[in-house]
């Protein structure tokens, strides 16, 4: 079992506040299908574009180091929403997909998009879907684990993932990795690097490898730095009130943080992670 957490820690969140995933993403993705619907909500369209250009960048290189072969390999996607990370398993060339999503509207939506995969809707916390057991060679799981608010659920998806998994197989997974105290919300909860270290370990998984996702483009959650702190505050301010310049400030930023991403071996805020089935 995962270690407990700290009295800071238990003392911030002994309580699990009261959360409905599926109808909070059922509710955003039938008002927005689009990346401004599971992107970064508030910022609009145009900021969150450029945001998911560094996603593709760094999710490619992450996956072509980690799985350089994926010649006939099977992929899951789970959290599929509105079929990102489909298109970049497809980028990769992988044929064998399949989606897992909370919601009906996801399954729904790319079950018309992309008739030739699979997606089934279920929740990865409780359930593997119906799906073989380790009837996977590789699969992603990005910015969804920081959504499941409850412990032992997000313990259950662990282990619902390695059951899924082939031994030898790929997970990626983005997290946002604290060095310090945990911090609850709502629908988001930001655990600490060594639980989920010591959880993925105590599961059966080696980590390859770990560096940001962003730097500069998402909520410096793990940094002591004024500077940083300072910077995401204005930027939140300004493109919360006039998104219309979200998309020319994505631009303006977005060869810094493809230079920062390459370059930092961890970061400020989202992480991404790449570990293999032992």
């Amino acid at each position: 079992m995962p270690s407990e957490p700290t009295s800071a820690r238990a003392e911030s969140g002994a309580e699990q506040p009261e959360f409905d995933p599926r109808a909070y993403w059922e509710e955003r993705l039938e008002g927005t299908f689009s990346l401004g619907g599971v992107g970064w909500f508030g910022l609009g369209e145009g900021f969150n574009r450029w945001m998911y250009r560094v996603r593709r960048r760094v999710f490619l290189r992450t996956a072509r180091r980690a799985a350089p072969d994926l010649s006939g390999a099977r992929v899951l996607d789970v959290g599929v929403g509105t079929g990102f990370y489909v298109e970049r398993w497809r980028e990769l060339g992988v044929r064998d997909l399949t989606g897992i999503d909370l919601t009906d509207v996801a399954v729904a939506g790319l079950s018309e998009r992309y008739p030739e995969h699979r997606f089934v809707q279920a929740d990865i916390t409780s359930s593997t879907g119906g799906l073989p057991a380790e009837g996977f060679d590789a699969i992603s799981i990005m910015d969804v684990l920081f959504h499941v608010v409850d412990d032992q659920r997000y313990e259950g998806a662990i282990a619902n993932l390695q059951s899924l998994l082939r031994p030898g197989g790929v997970l990626l997974l983005t997290e946002n990795l604290l060095h310090g105290d945990w911090h609850r919300g709502p629908h988001q909860v930001s655990r600490d690097a060594d639980w989920i270290l010591g959880l993925l370990d105590r599961s059966g998984f080696e980590v390859l490898s770990r560096g940001p996702l962003f730097v500069l483009m998402n909520t410096p959650v793990d940094t002591r730095s004024r500077l940083l702190k300072a910077w995401w505050w204005v930027l939140m301010n300004v493109l919360s009130r006039a998104r219309f310049l979200g998309g020319p400030a994505g631009a303006v930023i977005y060869p810094a943080e493809l230079a920062l991403t390459a370059t930092l071996r961890e970061g400020p805020t989202t992480e991404i992670l790449a570990a293999r089935r032992r």
